[in-house]
């Protein structure tokens, strides 16, 4: 497990192991002042298992292959693969992932939630790309072919929730900033995820139900690079010495809507579910226990 997903979790450990000292004191703070006003506040502490799976496109920025062609082939002397051969993306492709997480939380204030995250991530990237064959007279096509990348790492991070309300309507905003650590390429996935909703609470109204809805931002960076052998491309290898290939790509779209539900069973137990809508197709699952 990687140094830093390891820290995560001592960090998860210890923030429930301060529950048990909670007794000379009440979190969140300014509990007492809060629940004066009417508000109804979930317990302090939380540990919650998720389940997101979604589907969204993608722009290449560059994409291209990294080594030389040995001399014994038509070329001669030795080129890089860059100088006879030319890669490029053909339209947006699609990025698929599943990711299960460990979150822990703690309500500092009534309106304010900080938390930290550990998971694993399991999905991939493909796209099109055409090849030609560089030449003096102008590129000679040698076809279109699908170039598949596996997205499997350990998820990290961190993050907060700002909440609000008024009476029975509630508004948050959740901002966390995560990295994933790729186990089959080089590489890690920066994101930052910030999602603004506002909804109804009609637990007053008999049923402990919550109904939102909401956008979600997402801002990720992916550098990416492996042997050719990684990406099933391993029968170039006899042609190039140390081939290696190395991707930039972004998201298409960085905004799309969300609607979504909590269930309270009681007190200490809530079932969460959210669906993205749009150009970014979401489900997110979620039971959280609160301590």
């Amino acid at each position: 497990m990687p140094q830093r997903a390891l820290s995560v979790l001592c960090l998860l450990f210890l923030s429930y192991s301060s529950s048990l000292f909670a007794e000379s004191f009440t979190l969140p703070i300014w509990k007492e002042e809060a629940e004066a006003r009417g508000y109804d506040l979930p317990e302090a502490f939380g540990l919650n298992v998720s389940y997101m799976k979604q589907t969204q496109d993608i722009s290449v920025d560059s994409i291209g292959f990294d080594g030389s062609i040995p001399a014994f082939l038509p070329w001669n002397p030795p080129h890089q693969i860059g100088d006879i051969v030319d890669i490029q993306s053909v339209g947006n492709g699609t990025q698929m992932s599943e990711v299960l997480t460990l979150r822990g939380d703690v309500w500092l204030f009534p309106f304010l939630n900080l938390y930290g995250i550990v998971g694993s991530l399991k999905g991939y990237s493909e796209t099109d790309i055409k090849i030609s064959l560089k030449g003096p007279k102008g590129n000679l096509p040698l076809g279109t072919t699908s170039f598949r990348l596996d997205l499997n790492g350990t998820l990290y991070g961190a993050g907060f929730v700002l909440a609000g309300g008024y009476k029975d309507v509630f508004t948050l905003v959740d901002a966390s900033y995560t990295e994933t650590d790729l186990n089959v390429i080089d590489g890690a996935i920066s994101s930052i995820v910030i999602s603004p909703r506002i909804g109804y609470d009609f637990t007053r109204l008999g049923t402990p139900i919550r109904l939102w809805v909401g956008a979600m931002y997402q801002d990720v960076e992916q550098s990416l690079s492996g042997n050719l052998d990684d990406v099933g491309l391993g029968a170039l290898s006899k042609y190039i010495d140390d081939g290696r290939f190395n991707v930039e790509q972004h998201l298409v779209t960085p905004w799309n809507p969300l609607i979504g539900m909590q269930y309270k069973i009681h007190d200490r137990l809530y079932l969460l579910g959210e669906a993205g809508l749009g150009d970014r197709k979401s489900l997110f699952l979620t039971v959280d226990m609160r301590f």
